[in-house]
């Protein structure tokens, strides 16, 4: 996992950081403590809304 995206400073999805981001969630993994990491999106991959389940 890139720390880039972990930073909210890279496309979750894709990579990308010379595109414009738009703030979709958090994500917590599972190893060490817990902490919610930023997740943005340059709009490579749809992003429902809402989500009730199942991870990002």
């Amino acid at each position: 996992m890139s720390i880039a995206r972990l930073h909210g400073e890279a496309c979750w999805h894709c990579g990308a950081v010379t595109r414009s981001l738009t703030p979709v969630g958090e994500i917590v993994l599972a190893d060490g403590p817990a902490h919610e990491w930023p997740i943005v999106s340059c709009g490579c991959t749809p992003i429902p809304e809402q989500r009730t389940q199942g991870p990002l």
